[in-house]
């Protein structure tokens, strides 16, 4: 037996259905950018000097502007600089901008466009990682050579007042006044290398106006105690390289697909197969640069650290206590106290060196190209990725 529904109810009932249709539609639906969950997971593994957490990709539905002025609360770290980079860096926007939705979640995640995007990602993250370093480094060692020109001041000042009472010659004042000038030309170069530091780590992390005001913290994260050992660095590199995956595995589908061993078809496949064996070698040769750099970087930063500077420690203090008991001068004194400080220097540069050379590292098995790593402080911009079509 049928039932009659009243045409209120009915037109009631339709309306409901409707709504609820509409609602479960915008539950479902893909976003605008096509979504980038795979990216976004994808990328987390890859990107460098960052804390476990997750990292955001810039994408049209995110204020990035509020993200990056959160981030900004407090001093820069190296954690910091790469979640900045990677939300605000202008030229990794256009980047994905050019690739669009071929970079979604829907398409394979060996979708070349995709592949290159990780790539570019991580090389970002790795820049963005390098340049934080060198830029506090930089920082570091205007202070020490601040440091050592005020020791030369208070030398200088004492060397010109002995002079007039002809306690020292003025050879011995020439030259206190030789080394001051020298050390405040050290000290303006210093000064201009640690504004292109800076400047360059800016344009990384895509700011300007008063978000560039930001504060760096004030040193770099204390040496590991043991390096990284990568016995098959290698392997490692060529395992990472997702790009030269799919190039063999394009190469391998095209072998089977050929229906005629002509000459032609032949001479091809050796192409091929060159093609991907020349990369290979490169990064393999690559790969043993930067592991050597890398283990070369930490023993030199490590030797400083844990013989030289604790040797100058315990000179200086000797020192100090022979000219309290007037056996020996305050210029011996201020002299050692200027050789203490550059040894400090020359510290602070292992450390960087050491920290730059881990961060290519990192890059490397993580399977960033290391020619996108090549640039100084001049940096060049990204290059979006060339295949911007969709291939399931």
């Amino acid at each position: 037996m049928s039932v009659l529904i009243p045409p209120k109810a009915l037109r009631s009932t339709l309306s409901s259905l409707f709504l609820a249709t509409v609602a479960g539609a915008a539950l479902t639906a893909p976003p605008p950018d096509g979504g980038l969950a795979d990216l976004q997971a994808s990328v987390q593994v890859l990107i460098s000097g960052t804390q476990p957490g997750t990292v955001l990709l810039p994408r049209p539905t995110l204020d990035t502007s509020a993200a990056v002025h959160a981030l900004l609360q407090k001093p820069l770290s190296g954690d910091t600089a790469v979640r900045i980079a990677v939300l605000n860096n202008p030229d990794l926007q256009v980047a994905m901008g050019a690739a669009g939705t071929s970079i979604s979640d829907a398409v394979r995640s060996d979708n070349p466009a995709k592949v290159e995007m990780r790539q570019t990602i991580t090389v970002l993250s790795a820049r963005a990682y390098k340049a934080w370093v060198s830029a506090v480094a930089a920082e570091q060692s205007v202070r020490l050579l601040e440091e050592a020109k005020n020791t030369l001041e208070i030398s200088g000042d004492l060397t010109r007042r002995m002079t007039q009472v002809g306690n020292v010659s003025k050879l011995t004042q020439a030259r206190a006044q030789l080394a001051l000038s020298e050390s405040a030309v050290a000290l303006a170069r210093s000064r201009s290398s640690a504004l292109a530091a800076r400047e360059n780590l800016t344009v990384v992390l895509g700011l300007w106006g008063a978000p560039a005001g930001y504060q760096l913290e004030a040193g770099l994260p204390a040496l590991p105690k043991q390096a990284i050992e990568v016995p098959d660095v290698e392997a490692h590199a060529l395992q990472a390289r997702a790009d030269l995956r799919v190039a063999r595995a394009q190469w391998q589908l095209k072998q089977a697909r050929a229906t005629s061993p002509d000459a032609e078809g032949l001479w091809d496949a050796v192409g091929d197969a060159a093609s991907v064996r020349s990369v290979a070698v490169k990064l393999r040769s690559q790969a043993r640069e930067v592991y050597f750099a890398y283990r070369t970087a930490f023993d030199i930063a490590r030797y400083l650290q844990v013989e030289v500077l604790p040797l100058r420690t315990f000179i200086h203090d000797e020192l100090v206590l022979r000219y309290n008991g007037m056996l020996t001068s305050i210029f011996d004194v201020l002299a050692d106290s200027q050789a203490r400080t550059m040894t400090s220097q020359a510290a602070v540069m292992a450390h960087r060196d050491f920290w730059l050379a881990h961060a290519d590292l990192q890059a490397l098995l993580a399977g960033a190209p290391m020619e996108g790593l090549k640039s100084s402080a001049s940096e060049s911009a990204i290059a979006a990725p060339g295949a911007a079509s969709a291939s399931h």
